[in-house]
Order: structure tokens, then C-alpha cells, then sequence
């Protein structure tokens, strides 16, 4: 039915056998593709030369913190420091460790019943100094501008009045002393210095104060740590050593660079430039 018959015959032709077809490649020798190109001798210049150079800075390093040429303390208080001309002038930025006087039950000069002998002891920090001035060029970057604060008329040297923060947290502190129940009574019969407003305004300034030195002990937060000693070895209770160590600023060489650039206690009545129209002035006190 079907004709299997194949109509033409399949022919197949011999691959030529000889040497040549052996293999496919060129007869270049096997060891040519396993040799590495040779690197140029200024390539292994470079290299070294590289290799002396982080040596150098390796050793520089170490000689620099050895000899203590880079200033640590400087650095870090600028970094975390706003700006202003004791900042600029490097006062007070080193630190040093300072053992803090914890003491629960013994009294020092500054924890006296009020009277004269206490009273000195915190003017001594220099809670009640007066303004220093501000130079024009450093207002701006201190946060001062002519339109938003008062300035001095240039007649006197220009610049802006103005206290330093530090000083007004102590002024606070020792307000909320003042104000404590037990010495409330001794000074508000003297009737001086915050005292001498009526007992509204002795009220506001009191509630200032403490929010301030709240929001500045949050913003400086103290990350130390404070553990508990044992007392009483007859009956042991434990009780927090609040005798701690602390690294800290050199408050002296800022009261002292405040104290020596106070304003006189009198100026001129032209001392101030009066405000313009153009500048902030508030509609009461903020």
C-alpha cells in the first residue's frame, strides 16, 4: 500500500582524520594563557609610595594625640555650644573633673539659713552682675539683630546689651531659694531686688525662673549614673551617693569674663537707639 522504497541514498562523507584536527585551537602553547601580563615598575612605585604615605599619617596621629595638639575640649564645647563672644574668645570650653558635694544632712555656704553671710555666698557666682555688650558683628550669629533687639546707639560703640545665660540660671536659682517658705518671709520684709514688685509679679518671676532652670537641665540632661551606699552599720540602709564625679566647664573664667565687661550702673539717656517703626516691638510683656 505504502512504498518504503527510499527514492534517493543518503551519503555521508569521512571528517578528514589528520593531526591538524586534533584540536580546534591555534597552536599557541598552553603555558601563554596561564602567564599574568607583567606589571609596568612604575606601578610598584605608586603602590609604595601610597603604602609610606598612610604610614606617615598612621604615625602623625598618634604624635598629634601624644602631644595633644588637637584640643579635644575646645572642639567638643564650640560643637555643642551656641554661638556667642565666650564661645568665640574659647572661655570656660575645657574641662575639668570636679567631685560635686552631695551631702544630705551637712550644711555649706550656700544652704545657710538667709541672712548677709548667705546672700554673699551666691553673689560671690556673680548672680546679680550686670549687661556686657554684644559687638555688631557678633550679634547676628549670638542671635541679636537690630530689628528684634535693643541695640546701643553707635555714638557709644554700638552692640547689644545683653547677660550671659549661665549666670542668669544662677540669678534664678538663687531666686527660688529667696522664695523657699522658710526664707520667704526674711525677704520679702527686705523688700530688695525681686522682692520690691508687688507679690503677683514676686509670683511670675518665681514660676520664670523655675521654668527656665527646668527646661535647661532637660536640654543639658546629666547622663550620670548615681549608685547607694550602705548606712547605719548597726541597722544597714541603703541610701543614694549623690557625692558624684563630673567633668565640667570652667565656670570661674566665665563669671570672670562677665564681671570685668560690665556695663557701668549709669549710662547716658541717649545710651539705647530708640525703636523705629519698622522694628519688633511687643505689645506687652512676652
Amino acid at each position: 500500500m505504502f512504498d518504503h522504497t527510499p527514492k534517493h541514498e543518503a551519503r555521508f562523507n569521512k571528517i578528514p582524520q589528520n593531526d591538524d584536527c586534533e584540536t580546534l585551537l591555534s597552536q599557541t602553547s598552553a603555558d601563554d594563557y596561564t602567564k599574568k601580563p607583567k606589571r609596568p615598575l612604575w606601578h610598584y612605585g605608586i603602590s609604595s609610595l601610597f603604602l609610606l604615605y598612610s604610614v606617615i599619617i598612621f604615625l602623625a596621629g598618634i604624635w598629634i594625640g601624644s602631644h595633644r595638639l588637637f584640643d579635644t575640649d575646645s572642639f567638643c564645647g564650640r560643637h555643642v555650644s551656641h554661638y556667642s563672644p565666650i564661645v568665640k574668645e574659647g572661655i570656660g570650653l575645657h574641662y575639668n573633673l570636679q567631685h560635686f558635694n552631695g551631702s544630705f544632712m551637712k550644711l555649706n555656704a550656700f544652704r545657710q539659713p538667709a541672712g548677709p553671710e548667705v546672700d554673699a555666698a551666691w553673689s560671690s557666682l556673680g548672680t546679680d552682675y550686670r549687661a556686657f555688650v554684644v559687638s555688631p558683628s557678633d550679634g547676628p550669629r549670638s542671635g541679636l539683630t537690630p530689628k528684634t533687639h535693643v541695640h546701643i546707639s553707635p555714638r557709644y560703640g554700638g552692640g547689644y546689651p545683653a547677660n550671659v545665660e549661665g549666670l542668669h540660671h544662677l540669678h534664678c536659682l538663687n531666686l527660688l531659694r529667696q522664695a523657699l517658705y522658710y526664707n520667704y518671709d526674711y525677704y520679702h520684709a527686705l523688700g530688695a531686688g525681686a522682692f520690691s514688685n508687688a507679690d503677683h509679679i514676686v509670683r511670675f518671676h518665681v514660676t520664670h525662673c523655675l521654668d527656665i532652670l527646668r527646661q535647661q537641665l532637660m536640654c543639658a540632661v546629666d547622663v550620670g549614673v548615681l549608685g547607694q551606699v550602705w548606712t547605719y552599720r548597726e541597722d544597714p540602709s541603703a541610701f543614694v551617693d549623690f557625692n558624684t564625679e563630673h567633668k565640667c566647664r570652667d565656670y570661674d573664667a566665665v563669671r570672670k569674663w562677665a564681671e570685668k565687661r560690665q556695663l557701668p550702673e549709669e549710662v547716658p539717656p541717649d545710651f539705647l537707639v530708640p525703636p523705629g517703626a519698622e522694628d519688633v516691638v511687643y505689645e506687652e510683656i512676652p
